[in-house]
């Protein structure tokens, strides 16, 4: 539910995007808004504070707020990407280093999408484990076969209900992660030399999985806002033997983009249309914090060609690896894979996980999330637009924890990232997100950070240091 200084925040940020309130002009003060609004000061001293971290405003001591200058500029989303023909994976290397980076506590993470431990419940999970491996000990020190722990299938089956996902249990397997899941259902459907189908730009991990099982990837062109381009994607599918579509439903990952219910509908009716299959990566999918979509491509699966991706990584706790598939009709040869790789995960995590799910906390810790994330958006952009170069264009996603920022072309993000490492400061070029090499300037950065003056200044850095190279 929205809070009442937010939506004052909202009206006031419109007021000045229209022209109302001009650049430089003062706003009203905190008592004559709190009167007008009737509401009390601490209130509208929220909503300014809000308004600063938005980058709208700026206050000046003994004399009260005033619109920033240069807010005319309004920052707009990143463009619409565009496609190409098959191709082998080249970026795996780049992709690694990245990774490797991420290891560095002496960095000021903004790269990694890794929320971070003071965002999880992770003292509730403690408390659970200790539960469960005193009480539980025959069970949870055992082996735990795919499908995975049958009391946590039936707490997820539940909780697909939520996206209009009406499944079984039976229908579950837990994975390590949702990364399992994924190579799963890829490794199931797939063979070396064939062509998959992902959005430009596209979850890193896709690439990594079709250089591994030597597949060929056509990128598709994908809005940064509302996702892939269902007409692009049949016209590739007219003219390419593609096997497999892989896509980020929900807060798509790193764009933040969502594909609506219509598109989704129209996205499951193609599959159908050319006999081939999807693989559905849902992992942000419960982070959503404006106007959150309660769909996803699963609920309108009829056949079992759609394999729903998901995990409890980016929402309860990364190092778990608690994730799961829905595989539809692969789920004998997931599980037979699973079997002869795997077995599933640790036994005393998916108990420890199920007890958690139990309780009925979860809900309310999405809650804290959702909005702890939603002001970290705000404050990053209001950072963006206020310290980064003329020409900086940035989508706000109503979901997940990152942004997609697309800097001035004379921008080289992979230098960008260089210069920023001698800085203490990680970020992720956009060039692992595409076999191709139209993001070399762009970036993606991680809000799924406790917001302090270590990650503004990091921000303003960052700024100092992509203006530079103009």
């Amino acid at each position: 539910m929205e809070t009442l200084y937010r939506k004052i925040a909202d009206e006031m940020a419109e007021d000045i995007e229209q022209g109302i309130y001009g650049e430089g002009q003062k706003v009203p003060s905190v008592r004559m808004l709190s009167k007008q609004r009737s509401v009390s000061i601490s209130t509208i001293n929220q909503a300014y504070a809000l308004l600063e971290d938005r980058g709208f405003i700026r206050s000046k001591p003994q004399s009260g707020y005033y619109v920033r200058d240069g807010i005319s500029d309004r920052i707009a989303p990143p463009p619409m990407s565009f496609g190409g023909e098959p191709e082998d994976v080249t970026k795996s290397a780049m992709i690694n280093r990245m990774l490797n980076a991420c290891n560095q506590p002496s960095l000021v993470n903004l790269g990694a999408a890794i929320p971070d431990l003071a965002l999880m419940p992770y003292r509730s999970l403690q408390t659970h484990i200790q539960k469960v491996s005193r009480f539980e000990s025959r069970e949870v020190f055992n082996y735990q076969f795919s499908p995975g722990y049958e009391p946590l299938r039936s707490q997820i089956a539940i909780r697909m209900r939520a996206v209009g996902v009406r499944c079984h249990s039976d229908d579950i397997v837990i994975t390590h992660g949702c990364a399992e899941a994924l190579s799963l259902c890829l490794r199931c459907n797939t063979k070396r030399g064939d062509i998959v189908a992902v959005e430009s730009p596209c979850y890193y991990g896709f690439l990594q999985l079709a250089d591994v099982f030597g597949l060929k990837v056509i990128e598709i062109p994908t809005d940064p806002e509302h996702g892939i381009s269902v007409d692009a994607l049949t016209l590739a599918l007219q003219q390419w033997p593609i096997k497999i579509v892989m896509v980020n439903s929900r807060y798509s990952n790193p764009t933040g983009s969502s594909i609506t219910e219509e598109k989704q509908k129209a996205l499951v009716q193609l599959a159908r249309r050319f006999d081939i299959k999807i693989i559905e990566d849902d992992i942000y999918g419960e982070l959503g914090i404006e106007q959150p979509l309660q769909s996803v491509l699963k609920r309108y699966d009829t056949d079992g060609r759609v394999m729903y991706c998901s995990s409890f990584s980016k929402t309860v706790s990364p190092g778990m690896r608690i994730g799961w598939t829905i595989p539809g009709n692969s789920r004998q040869d997931v599980t037979q894979l699973q079997m002869y790789t795997t077995f599933s995960p640790n036994a005393i995590n998916q108990h420890a996980m199920t007890h958690y799910l139990q309780t009925g906390h979860h809900e309310k810790h999405l809650r804290t999330m959702r909005a702890t994330c939603q002001v970290n958006i705000d404050r990053m952009i209001g950072a963006i637009r206020q310290y980064f170069p003329d020409g900086t264009r940035v989508g706000k996603p109503k979901g997940g924890f990152i942004l997609w920022v697309c800097l001035p072309e004379e921008v080289n993000a992979c230098e960008l990232q260089r210069v920023g490492f001698e800085n203490g400061i990680n970020i992720v070029p956009g060039d692992i997100f595409s076999n191709s090499d139209q993001f070399n300037h762009y970036i993606r950065l991680n809000c799924g950070l406790p917001w302090s003056e270590n990650i503004h200044l990091a921000l303003k850095k960052l700024g100092q240091l992509a203006t530079a190279m103009l």
